[in-house]
């Protein structure tokens, strides 16, 4: 039987994301860990580039700040990633409306909340770090995530009433 190129492709797409989201969150983990060794070259660094007027106390916080919020990120994706592997391995076998798919879109739902609520963490870490006169980007909370939510939710009840109504409909035939 032929695979589905979509599928196939979905499937090595979410395979690469979930490795790179554990190489992203170890790096940052990692960067987190040496931030305090190199302390020191760190303040070294912000005080060449910004000059001694900078509370490097703060600043050198808030960088770690970012860091924390980046493994937390990580740590709410791979669930996302997860979850969306075994929901294709259904698709792919013909049988995508079970009950454990809707518990798995669920799970999906609320990483996308967590990732949601880190966002507004994420920017509240930004505006510190504006207010610390430290180059940083912009930061625009994201109501597409927050539509992506609720549908996530929404279909997760879908696929639930769906499965009940398969295993209602075999159970008569």
């Amino acid at each position: 039987m032929r695979r589905d190129r979509v599928l196939w492709g979905a499937t090595g797409l979410l395979r690469l994301m979930l490795v790179l989201n554990i190489v992203c969150a170890a790096v940052f983990a990692l960067a987190l860990l040496l931030s305090w060794p190199m302390q020191g070259m760190l303040s070294a660094r912000l005080t060449h580039k910004y000059g001694g007027t900078l509370d490097l106390d703060q600043a050198v916080l808030a960088i770690r700040m970012m860091l924390f919020v980046g493994i937390a990120g990580g740590v709410a994706l791979h669930p996302i990633f997860s979850n969306l592997l075994r929901i294709v391995a259904t698709v792919e076998a013909g049988d995508p409306f079970v009950d454990d798919n809707a518990t798995r879109l669920a799970r999906i739902g609320w990483a996308l909340l967590a990732l949601q609520c880190l966002d507004l963490a994420f920017g509240g870490v930004v505006r510190w770090i504006s207010l610390l006169k430290l180059d940083v980007t912009g930061w625009t909370p994201s109501l597409g995530g927050w539509i992506a939510v609720v549908m996530i939710f929404v279909l997760a009840r879908v696929f639930r009433i769906g499965a009940r109504m398969r295993d209602d409909l075999a159970m008569t035939v």
